[in-house]
């Protein structure tokens, strides 16, 4: 019987269908779950051996940690560790996230032991390892108390001083990683404010160099490889709005604010609302600025 639903689920990887395919994932991860010892060795194996069924297989593994009890899964903690860190440098974006996925929440289950080691890998030579382990932090942070907390205080400090990595995607998920703290536990980051926001605030500046023309047919089309960052930094400066309010200097703030108004129309979505915000928390500062503050705005009404 095992061997039947086994090769039922692994035909279903081959379907056609999205749908079907994310399905089956999901169901192996979910009968894992009811049977451990059968079942996980397997989706380790499967996943080793079936390059091309990696992504919906980690799926299948993100199931199962997510699921299983602590006490079942203890025993297997090492293996899965081991074959998560091989995958953690992979190229592909997306396998790469389901593997951080996989990581932080793998740390909850013995933090004490794994987020040392988590912690290691900050000084790996791949920026994919780094920004794997950097994005794994965000999936032990909740809104809701954790065992981990404590332990995680002391040493998130470190996580975000890959603000400051040479890498610019390791800097983008960095920020993403700090937002979410920043959003759900906002007590992680309180402390650290003044050593992390000079580094926010200079990801919210238009970098020249990462703005490049890309020839599309007969036309010339403008990429800006810094926009995401920049996104990222500022929608991490409209959720300190809301936790961390009075440690922020206002009028610092506002400077940021005023450049963001210039700039893509996304990220003057952004300041829009925050400028909604600040209106309402802090409307004398708003006031002090107003002058420098609309001309931005009168530009993007009569344009």
């Amino acid at each position: 019987g095992q061997l039947e639903l086994k090769s039922v689920i692994l035909e279903a990887f081959s379907s056609p269908s999205e749908e079907v395919k994310s399905a089956a994932s999901y169901a192996l991860g979910s009968i894992s779950v009811g049977n451990l010892p059968e079942y996980l060795p397997f989706v380790l194996q499967e996943i080793t051996s079936q390059p091309k069924r990696q992504y919906l297989l980690l799926h299948s593994l993100k199931e199962i940690i997510s699921s299983a009890s602590v006490v079942g899964l203890k025993p297997y903690v090492e293996n899965i560790w081991a074959l998560l860190l091989k995958h953690c440098e992979c190229a592909e974006e997306g396998t790469r996230n389901v593997v951080a996925e996989c990581l932080g929440k793998l740390t909850l289950i013995d933090p004490e032991t794994l987020l040392p080691r988590l912690k290691g890998y900050l000084i790996s030579g791949s920026s994919y390892a780094r920004s794997s382990v950097v994005t794994a932090v965000k999936f032990t942070i909740s809104d809701h108390p954790q065992p981990i907390d404590p332990l995680l205080k002391n040493c998130i400090g470190d996580f975000l001083k890959t603000l400051e990595d040479p890498d610019l995607n390791v800097r983008r998920v960095a920020l993403v990683t700090f937002n979410s703290a920043a959003h759900n536990k906002p007590s992680l980051i309180r402390d650290l404010l003044d050593a992390v926001l000079p580094h926010l605030y200079n990801e919210t500046k238009v970098r020249k160099e990462l703005i490049r023309e890309v020839e599309m047919g007969p036309f010339k089309h403008t990429v800006d490889d810094g926009l995401d960052i920049r996104k990222a930094a500022f929608e991490c400066m409209y959720t300190l709005l809301d936790s961390c309010l009075d440690r922020l200097d206002i009028f610092e703030f506002l400077n940021h604010v005023e450049d963001g108004l210039k700039d893509h129309y996304d990220i003057k979505m952004l300041t829009f609302l925050m400028l909604v915000r600040l209106s309402t928390l802090c409307p004398s500062a708003v006031l002090q600025r107003l002058d420098r503050l609309v001309e931005p705005l009168r530009a993007t009404c009569t344009t």
